[in-house]
């Protein structure tokens, strides 16, 4: 009998044929395996499984609170005209992706794997790794289309005083749901799913950059600039220093007297604007990091690093964890910045609930409910037109 040794396994297939045929010939030779999920061998052992772990749940928690939240704008009333319903399709679209979860969580390897237990799960051994794949490559897509939406309003609403978003609302629609429900189609009728390095399934590395990272970047890198650009806008306008505004507006000329409007505009824009200004701030540099992380991790393909691992494991020059420091790492995706980049993006309806489920809410559903019970009927409200995000 075959002697294999941690974290190498026996292949079963391999004995029960003589020797002529292996369970996997990508991940097993001379009677052993290396079971899946491999990266989790070149690490110490059970750490990748507890990291994970510790992300599924955030991103439970994540899934819950934005559904809470979007439930609210959909039942509460004046919640659902623009620019308040991009926050509700905002916290949708973020627990549609935080959401995407759970079918990993008890097992996760019922996710990562073929029915083997050796082969890693793609489109073809693993329906439910395509299902999954597909919900989190549109949850991941559509979170960040509708943060860049928000980013785009809140720019044109603070610097040019503009309500252009307001009157096309079917094209934030079409970049919001369905272009990523595009994307999210073609990887499935591509076969372009499958489990990589996380705990989920996703695009495949290969077709990760055209399914994923490159889509990603193109709708977040140029909202994160415009974002910027909109805070630099406002520091402006905050640090200028104008005793002319004291005056009255009638002694003034018209340059200056618009250049004082657009600076209450912009003071007053930002002091009801805040919350989405720093969700965009908090989200858009939670993505970028997740994006360049797996960006990077993605593009290190070389696996002539394996061999020598193999060499330290099967000749027990060092346990699992010290062949793995010495001769993986580099190599693999770092644990730490790993776990950083995960939880950030798991984290993200958590975030929303926070900054927007505000104390408003709490008396809005009182009264909701008082309404209910003691009249049959919800109370009328009436809102201030002119606020925005003032939820």
């Amino acid at each position: 009998m075959t002697e294999c040794v941690s974290p190498f396994v026996v292949d079963l297939v391999f004995q029960a044929s003589g020797g002529q045929r292996n369970t996997d010939d990508a991940n097993c030779g001379c009677g052993c395996c290396l079971p899946c999920p491999q990266t989790n061998a070149f690490y110490k052992p059970g750490i990748l499984d507890k990291g994970f772990f510790i992300t599924d749940v955030l991103k439970g928690i994540s899934a819950v609170l934005a559904l809470v939240l979007a439930i609210s704008y959909i039942v509460l009333p004046d919640k659902l005209q623009h620019p308040s319903n991009l926050i509700l399709y905002a916290a949708l679209a973020t627990a549609i992706f935080a959401a995407a979860v759970a079918p990993s969580y008890g097992n996760p390897k019922r996710i990562q794997c073929a029915a083997n237990g050796i082969t890693p799960a793609t489109s073809y051994n693993n329906t439910l790794c395509m299902i999954q794949g597909a919900w989190v490559l549109f949850g991941a897509m559509s979170t960040t289309a509708w943060l860049s939406i928000v980013i785009v309003n809140l720019h044109l609403h603070t610097v040019w005083n503009s309500s252009w978003l307001s009157m096309r609302s079917w094209l934030t629609h079409v970049i919001g749901w369905f272009v990523p429900g595009t994307f999210a189609a073609i990887a499935i009728a591509t076969k372009s799913l499958a489990w990589n390095n996380s705990n989920m399934c996703m695009a495949t590395q290969g077709s990760s950059n055209a399914l994923l990272f490159i889509p990603l970047g193109v709708i977040m890198v140029p909202s994160t600039l415009l974002h910027m650009a909109t805070f630099a806008h406002i520091i402006k306008v905050t640090l200028q220093s104008d005793n002319s505004e004291t005056i009255s507006h009638s002694t003034l000329s018209s340059g200056r007297a618009a250049r004082i409007s657009h600076r209450r505009h912009v003071m007053n824009a930002i002091r009801i604007q805040w919350r989405a200004a720093v969700l965009a701030l908090i989200i858009s540099g939670s993505v970028m990091i997740y994006w360049a992380f797996y960006l990077v991790a993605g593009s290190k393909t070389d696996m002539s690093w394996m061999s020598t691992w193999q060499i330290c494991i099967f000749t027990k020059q060092g346990d699992q964890e010290q062949c793995g420091n010495q001769f993986a790492k580099g190599n693999v995706p770092d644990f730490i910045l790993m776990m950083v980049a995960e939880g950030l993006v798991s984290t993200t309806g958590l975030w929303i609930f926070l900054l927007f489920f505000k104390e408003s809410i709490w008396k809005e559903w009182r009264e909701y409910i008082s309404g209910w019970v003691c009249c049959g009927r919800r109370k009328n409200r009436k809102k201030e037109e002119a606020e925005f995000y003032v939820i």
